[in-house]
This record gives structure tokens, sequence and C-alpha cells, in this order.
């Protein structure tokens, strides 16, 4: 155990210092992750075919720094034939080869994939700017493939301690006038809602559509969703089931809204893969489909009423 101090001016060479103890300047004062406000922050985005493209911008590590001042191409590993895997974008310091790198790092090949974890010890640390997803047979990446895990505990902004103004009085203050302001107009909104809800009855239910679909040997995954009546908006309710799961959108799956019906893609592409499109939206209107009993009440092939 020992202290250390600085700096002061050498005097005939009796106070020299070390690139460790120049880097533990910053130690408290400023945290390890990227710089939002520099360049392009270090943003990881879709490339040609099997690569990604790192912004421009500077992260700290351990004190240490790092620099990108022109747009970094990484070429990703070539897809599994039949097996899926994530793929992260790290900031790697490697501290026994003193080296800092923007590289990748690949997980395991599987049908259903797990995303590779960050090194952390007296050797290396590994922050992660992103996890691509890599579907089997793939020969590109698109933007919904990339989850961008800078502002997540696995990477993070730099942030310093710089002393902030304290808001807390003025918040409280703002807090309480909002308080206020909100009782006063729920209860004036309550009294309307009471009176219109009296005046006029307002029947609604919830619509479900249903489409299912296997692939093919020479079919695409490319799946119109042309349920009989459904017209797309942003605020249905869909989930999508592939081979029994849930999907995740961005990862499984992505919705074009472009052309006259929506069009789902899905990342898995092999011959067999079933997927399930359920869709709920809701409708103002009384429904006369509805039996006495409540019992659900089918309108078609592929939609059904499921409330009254």
């Amino acid at each position: 155990m020992a202290i250390t101090y600085g700096y002061f001016n050498s005097v005939s060479g009796d106070r020299t210092y070390n690139a460790d103890q120049m880097s533990e300047y910053f130690d408290g004062l400023v945290s390890n992750g990227v710089y939002e406000s520099v360049g392009g922050a270090l943003q990881v985005l879709a490339g040609t075919g099997l690569s990604v493209n790192v912004q421009t911008g500077r992260a700290i590590v351990n004190c240490k720094w790092i620099k990108n001042d022109a747009v970094l191409n990484l070429t990703l590993t070539t897809a599994h034939a039949i097996l899926n895997r994530y793929t992260a974008v790290i900031l790697k310091l490697d501290i026994d080869n003193r080296l800092m790198t923007i590289t990748t790092k690949d997980g395991e090949n599987a049908a259903t994939p797990i995303k590779p974890t960050m090194q952390n010890d007296d050797s290396v640390k590994e922050l992660c700017l992103a996890y691509i997803y890599v579907a089997a047979g793939a020969e590109s990446i698109s933007q919904s493939n990339i989850e961008d895990m800078r502002a997540s505990n696995l990477c993070g902004w730099v942030t310093g301690v710089v002393q902030q103004v304290d808001t807390s009085t003025l918040f409280l203050q703002w807090q309480t006038a909002y308080q206020e302001y909100y009782d006063t107009m729920t209860q004036e909104f309550t009294d309307w809602l009471d009176t219109l809800t009296e005046e006029l009855l307002v029947e609604t239910f919830v619509k479900k559509y249903y489409k299912r679909s296997v692939y093919v040997a020479g079919g695409s995954n490319h799946i119109p969703m042309d349920m009989n009546g459904y017209e797309y908006n942003d605020d249905d309710i869909i989930n999508i089931y592939i081979n029994g799961l849930l999907a995740t959108p961005g990862t499984d799956y992505t919705i074009d809204i472009s052309g006259e019906t929506p069009v789902l893609t899905t990342t898995a592409s092999a011959v067999g893969t079933e997927v399930i499109i359920i869709v709920l939206k809701s409708k103002i209107g009384f429904n006369t489909l509805i039996g006495s009993d409540g019992a659900i009440v089918v309108g078609s092939d592929n939609a059904q009423i499921i409330g009254g």
C-alpha cells in the first residue's frame, strides 16, 4: 500500500510520472462509456453485405481513451447454414497488450442463440456498442438486425462530476402546481364524462385477425397481411408467432407498410417454418354479431369478434 500524488515540476529528474498515473487523474471524474456529443457517437449502422459501419467518436474505458476519426467498416463472420447467432460490436481494452480496439465478438451458433457476454477482469475490459442478429444463411445485415446497446449498462454514456444546478426545489414547486392543475382538470373531465355517458351510449369491441403461413420449398419469407377486412394502424396489437414462439419486432421480423397491403418479412426462412399472425384491433360501434349469451362469433375464416 502506498500513497501517490502529482503533479509537480521535475528538478533534476526527481519527479517523473508514467501513463497509468496520467490516466488515473480521470478516475472518479469521468465514467466508462461513449461521448454522446462527439462525432457520430460510435453508432453501429448496417453496411454492405455482412458488414457494419462504426461511426466516428470517442470513448473512455477504465480511464484509457479511444478515438475513431473515420467510419470503421467491420466484416462479420459468415452466417451458419442452418443456425442463428448474435455478434457483438465491442470496445475492447487489452491491458496486458496495451491496446484499445473496436472489433466484433461472436456468440455461439444455435437455433435460439444467446448474446455473447462482455469480459471484465484484470486483463480485458469490454463495452458493447451493439448486438447484431445474424440469421442462418444470411448474406446481408439490415438496420433492424442491429440492437443499439450504447445507452445500456453494457456500455453507457460518459458522465462527469461537474456540479449541476440543483433543480429539486424548482421541480417540487412545478410538481405541486401541476398536481393542483391535474386534480382540477381530472375532476372537470370526470364530470364531463359522466354527463356524456349518461346521454350517449358508446359500444366498443375488439376484433381479432388471424393468418397462418408455412414456408414451402422455393417459397418466400414475405407474407402479405391480407386478412379479410384488415387495415393497418399504428395502434394495432400485433403478435407474431414463429414455430410457436412469440417473435421480437425488429429482430425476428419487420413489417413494411409502404404498399397498399402491409407485408411481414421474417428473419427465419427455413422450409417448414410456421408463421402465425394475430392482430387485435379496437373498434367503436355496436356489435350485432355477439349472441345474447356473450359467446364469440366467428365473422370469417380469418377475423373474429372477441368482445362486445
